[in-house]
């Protein structure tokens, strides 16, 4: 059945801690009807709108066959797609921090590396994928107050920024933003390559050019030692 990831991503999550399981389902539902009916009016306008843009490029080249089997629908299948790639949208940082552990003595660097990703540029609408890499140091000095995060947390605060109409420069500042409010560390190192459609299929058409973006703040920014270490970890060269 299709619903075994989303259950156990979400619902399962929050029917564990609820004290009366079923009442907390009817409110879910009642939720989910609401947000399915909003997400699918939004499908209507935009398959409208690529509607258009298909008879757009008939206009443009009229020997496209829009009656063509692999066109018919298609309107439809963009607005989906439009709809799934976007949905870092429709999330929020504090629920994806909201469970944290305690850092207890541990004060040394926790990268992540390697994080797969999709977004879409917002200056085309065209693909941008690649890799993350994204790293923090626990402040041990707050004591109990020192928090540090599961490893699928980091994955998914990456996708949150990721899934948007988004430029790779705010998408790695925001990312190392929302780690250093959220688990106030003693600093923060996000590197991020990415391969960029806008690039690489139009324009200057450079299919093997990637670019890289860095963002740090703390002791990262401070010791330079360490952003060494960060970039050996990963596999890159400073």
């Amino acid at each position: 059945m299709p619903f075994e990831s989303s259950f156990n991503k979400d619902l399962a999550r929050k029917l564990a801690s609820a004290e009366d399981a079923e009442k907390l389902l009817d409110q879910e539902l009642v939720l989910y009807k609401k947000r399915a009916l909003e997400l699918n009016a939004a499908r209507v306008v935009m398959a409208e709108g690529y509607d258009k843009v298909l008879q757009g490029l008939k206009l443009a080249y009229p020997d496209l066959d829009l009656e063509d089997k692999n066109l018919v629908g298609s309107p439809n299948r963009m607005a989906r797609a439009l709809l799934e790639i976007c949905s870092g949208l429709g999330t929020h940082q504090k629920e994806i921090f909201s469970t944290t552990f305690p850092a207890e003595n541990y004060n040394e660097v926790i990268i992540l590396k390697d994080i797969d990703y999709t977004s879409l540029c917002s200056h085309h609408f065209f693909p941008f994928i690649g890799k993350a890499h994204v790293g923090y140091l626990p402040d041990t000095t707050h004591g109990q107050d020192s928090r540090v995060v599961g490893l699928s947390k980091l994955a998914h605060i990456v996708d949150m920024h990721a899934q948007r109409p988004q430029l790779q420069e705010r998408m790695c500042y925001g990312i190392m933003n929302a780690i250093r409010e959220e688990l106030k560390p003693a600093g923060v190192m996000v590197v991020i390559e990415g391969s960029h459609g806008c690039l690489t299929c139009r324009g200057a058409k450079k299919a093997n050019a990637s670019m890289m973006t860095s963002a740090l703040d703390g002791k990262f920014k401070e010791d330079s030692k360490l952003r060494s270490e960060f970039f050996s970890l990963i596999g890159k060269a400073l």
